[in-house]
């Protein structure tokens, strides 16, 4: 609950349907456990990536999707990431990075048991 946009009900959601986060070896398994990864469609030559898969986890998945939209008002580093995504795609796509950002949080503070502490601006 130490990441912003990670309430009580979220927190638990989270550790109910993860149970342990050792099965997985790295953030890019976990966030595509949660269904955070973009889709890709190969065909001969041709390669075209789009918006977020339709597979992983159908209740985490947008959940953190949810919570990720509290998180950049709460925390500095992740709202100038989605500022600096919102300039050049859809606000929605701009979130689905921004949640990917917050998986690969999510994942460090439950793989190594440490509360979260978002960087430190200095405001000079």
């Amino acid at each position: 609950m130490s990441i912003p946009g990670i309430g009580v009900s979220v927190a638990m959601c989270i550790l109910t349907e993860i149970y342990d986060v050792k099965r997985f070896c790295n953030e890019n398994q976990f966030a595509s456990y949660l269904g955070l990864i973009p889709t890709c469609h190969n065909s001969g030559e041709k390669t075209a990536s789009g918006e977020k898969t339709f597979r992983g986890n159908k209740h985490l998945g947008p959940m953190i999707i949810e919570a990720t939209w509290i998180a950049i008002y709460r925390d500095y580093g992740l709202g100038m990431a989605y500022a600096g995504y919102k300039q050049s795609m859809k606000p929605q796509e701009a979130i689905v990075k921004i949640a990917r950002k917050m998986s690969n949080i999510i994942f460090s503070v439950l793989k190594n048991s440490r509360k979260y502490e978002p960087y430190r601006w200095n405001k000079e």
